[in-house]
């Protein structure tokens, strides 16, 4: 073997060998959840194992107190309950995020010189295994097309869910669970229509002013006051007419 060639394996050996040390992208999952997600910090094990030149396969070591990637800001943002077994993808730094995690997101001095370590991972939920991959029609409850724009809750158990439909509806479904709308002023604007269909209504409401007119089909009963063009109804009584004869008289 010539110098010239014993010095390139010589270098190629310690590139691969710088290249071993360098973190770039790996699925991992959850192995622990950190203050029940309040610091959004998670430890995580990488899950395509290590393979070494003689064969070997190693697990690769658990990496502790990961920040949690959520798509949020200051004043706004989408959150939802991580847990263990739970999948994503491992981003590593470019350099050590030790200070940058003690601090309040302003810039930071690394504390050591390292460059993507595997210590420096941040965490984005979400990438799974085509096998347990919850877009699966077969794995929820309620009815999914993988077409819709979907935001879901409770896969597998007691769903709920807002789905934007492909074909531009828009559905809120839930698993016999109630939907309760707060506010102070709420206005629905429909062009065409509005169903309401359920077993019972209950309107709590002290003053209703309907606009229309009014088609009614049923029993009605009421209790209270009932006035019909300005005459109290409870208190009418009809003067001067007689029972079978069909005489007419005066409402007063």
């Amino acid at each position: 073997m010539t110098v010239q060639a014993a010095l390139q394996d010589v270098l190629t050996s310690s590139f691969q060998s710088q290249m071993d040390m360098i973190h770039t992208v790996l699925p991992c999952i959850v192995v622990a959840v950190r203050d029940g997600l309040n610091g959004q910090m998670v430890d995580i094990q990488p899950t395509v194992n290590q393979k070494f030149q003689d064969g070997t396969v190693a697990e690769r070591p658990v990496i502790l107190g990961v920040p949690v990637s959520f798509q949020v800001s200051k004043k706004a943002g989408f959150t939802f309950p991580i847990e263990v077994g739970d999948t994503g993808t491992a981003m590593f730094s470019m350099r050590n995020m030790d200070g940058w995690k003690a601090g309040n997101g302003r810039p930071a001095s690394p504390m050591n010189f390292a460059k993507m370590d595997k210590g420096d991972a941040i965490f984005l939920p979400g990438i799974q295994p085509p096998g347990v991959a919850v877009n699966n029609p077969a794995k929820h409850v309620l009815t999914h097309d993988t077409k819709d724009t979907v935001l879901f809750q409770n896969l597998g158990g007691v769903e709920c869910e807002v789905r934007l439909k492909v074909d531009g509806s828009i559905e809120i479904n839930t698993s016999n669970q109630p939907v309760v709308i707060n506010c102070s002023d709420a206005t629905i604007n429909a062009s065409n229509s509005i169903n309401l269909n359920a077993q019972t209504m209950v309107v709590d409401i002290p003053n209703i002013t309907f606009i229309g007119n009014i088609t009614h089909q049923g029993d009605y009963s009421q209790v209270g006051t009932y006035t019909l063009n300005s005459v109290n109804i409870n208190l009418h009584r009809h003067v001067g007419v007689t029972v079978g004869t069909g005489t007419s008289g005066t409402m007063v």
